[in-house]
């Protein structure tokens, strides 16, 4: 009998149609590897402060959001490994390669800083371009100093010894400003009117979360910080202050009694009356007076000196004792005439 020897034959043509399949994929994949790919890749870079009280922020964060688009070239294993980095935020911060460390502006070149950091380092990609090419950066050193919190109460109020809680607060310097903080004595805690509004007269009073202030100039700063930004006032309100326009008040003439009866003084009919006097004071008060339970005269008083000067104009007063309430008027002069009485001689 003859042996059968098709059946080995044919595994052995199916075994070596495996391996030079198998050879063939590996070749395929290693030769894929080793191509060139380019591709654009989207990515995040972020603004961090550096060590040292180091800072950095865009010039410009309405036109920084901080969205960039690189383009890439190398073998096709490695621009992938790179692309996946590249999902990650990357950090810039002063002290990097490319990027410097001076207080001031600097115009940042992206991809010189892109090909000097880890993230190219020995992957032989090529970066053949960024979107935007460069971003406009300020760049300062930063110190903490200690300062004084100053209340500041409406003049419409009085209130006794209003107290800050802290006291003091840290506020973040930067260097470049460094001479505008020289002059600067204490940060403002401010009440605004509304605030006095709602407060009761004659208690301890405590107003939470009052924003502190500093100058307009250093407040827009960026690397201006205040920790905290806000404080609590303690505050007890002697009076509240209000005011009140009069449209007219009459106008009366005071002298020497005993000369009343030997000179006529006759006020200018135009005169009669002052107009538009605002009067301020506490609260209390002005009620009395838009109620008319309270009347304000302008009184013109004539010494025996105006007499015998037979003075042809004088400044009408609305209080010559001591008052809280504060009077202002557009015009207070008061035109008259004086003359003796028919009969009665002048000295």
């Amino acid at each position: 009998m003859t042996p059968d020897t098709t059946k080995p034959g044919a595994l052995a043509i199916l075994r070596t149609l495996i391996v030079v399949t198998l050879v063939s994929v590996l070749i395929w994949i290693v030769a894929e590897g080793e191509s060139v790919s380019r591709e654009r890749v989207e990515t995040n870079v972020r603004l961090v402060d550096g060590e040292a009280g180091l800072v950095i922020r865009p010039l410009d964060p309405t036109q920084w959001t901080g969205r960039m688009v690189v383009a890439l070239e190398g073998s096709t294993t490695e621009v992938s490994n790179l692309r996946d980095r590249l999902r990650e935020a990357i950090l810039f911060r002063p002290g990097d390669p490319g990027v410097p460390t001076e207080p001031g502006r600097h115009e940042l070149d992206l991809a010189a800083i892109l090909r000097q950091s880890r993230l190219f380092e020995g992957t032989g990609v090529s970066l053949t371009s960024v979107e935007p090419e460069t971003v406009g950066v300020m760049i300062d050193s930063v110190s903490w100093q200690n300062m004084d919190v100053r209340v500041e109460v409406p003049d419409a109020a009085s209130a006794s010894s209003p107290v800050a809680d802290p006291r003091r607060v840290r506020v973040q310097v930067p260097s470049l400003l460094a001479d505008r903080f020289e002059g600067l004595q204490a940060l403002t805690a401010r009440l605004s009117a509304d605030q006095i509004s709602r407060l009761e007269v004659g208690r301890r009073n405590v107003i939470e979360d009052v924003p502190l202030e500093l100058p307009p100039d250093i407040a827009s700063h960026p690397f201006v910080k205040l920790d905290p930004d806000r404080v609590n006032v303690t505050v007890t309100l002697e009076s509240r202050q209000d005011s009140v326009t009069l449209p007219n008040v009459p106008v009366q003439i005071r002298g020497p009694a005993f000369e009343s009866e030997k000179w006529i003084v006759t006020v200018n009919p135009e005169d009669h009356l002052i107009e538009n006097v605002t009067v301020t004071g506490p609260s209390e008060l002005i009620d009395q007076i838009r109620s008319g339970r309270l009347t304000i005269f302008a009184t013109v008083v004539l010494t025996l000196d105006d007499r015998d000067a037979r003075v042809t104009q004088k400044e009408a007063t609305f209080s010559d004792l001591p008052t809280p309430l504060t009077f202002d008027a557009p015009n207070a002069i008061v035109r008259l005439s004086i003359r003796p009485v028919d009969g009665v001689g002048t000295p």
